[in-house]
């Protein structure tokens, strides 16, 4: 009985410091790891359309010192408000965003819709550019949010394949603090979810 009470508590202080080195883990190295933020060396950027005009003006920070020439916003149809508005899709909306931030003065601007899907939307959305995508262009930047831009760049970088460098560029969320995302239950549920996402991807999703 003692022996067994011996290797009970021994169980225990494992499991809990198992425990520890997870949350710390998860605290220190979970965001960074999901909010990939890996821009490389071009002057092409790829906006996914459905980020918030919150979020999407942070971008104005980075292009001041960046030279960037073309960009292009992907997206497939609005999920809410399409027969209100002039645009049915994230891609063209994102584009109409731009132009009214007087992005066309200074960028080539170009908007790619992806059609509509169950699942796998970034992928479709990736397939889209690809489909459209000039063969001399051997580079892009994909602008996504918070943690979601692993996710994204992964579906972008497999689609376009061995010939065509991924960059990512990972904006700023505005509902959550992300320093502290684990003292906020927006911040909580959406690095959980992004967490499980990314695992589910490896497993079963596209190679």
């Amino acid at each position: 009985m003692k022996r067994f009470m011996r290797n009970g508590c021994a169980t225990g202080l494992v499991l809990l410091a198992l425990l520890v080195v997870s949350v710390l883990t998860a605290r220190l190295g979970l965001y960074p790891f999901l909010a990939r933020q890996a821009p490389v060396a071009t002057d092409t950027l790829v906006i996914e359309g459905w980020l918030s005009d919150p979020v999407l003006a942070q971008l104005d920070s980075w292009l001041a010192t960046n030279a960037i020439k073309r960009i292009y916003t992907t997206g497939g149809p609005l999920e809410t408000g399409s027969y209100l508005i002039a645009w049915t899709n994230y891609a063209d909306l994102t584009r109409a965003r731009l132009i009214q931030l007087g992005y066309d003065q200074r960028y080539e601007l170009t908007a790619v819709p992806a059609p509509k899907v169950r699942r796998d939307r970034t992928r479709e959305s990736a397939r889209a550019l690809r489909a459209v995508w000039p063969l001399e262009r051997g580079a892009f930047n994909l602008v996504s949010e918070g943690p979601h831009t692993r996710r994204s760049w992964r579906a972008f970088q497999q689609v376009f394949g061995d010939g065509v460098e991924v960059g990512s560029i990972a904006l700023v969320p505005e509902a959550y603090d992300a320093r502290d995302w684990w003292t906020c239950s927006e911040g909580l549920r959406t690095v959980l979810t992004e967490t499980f996402g990314y695992i589910y991807d490896r497993l079963f999703g596209a190679p």
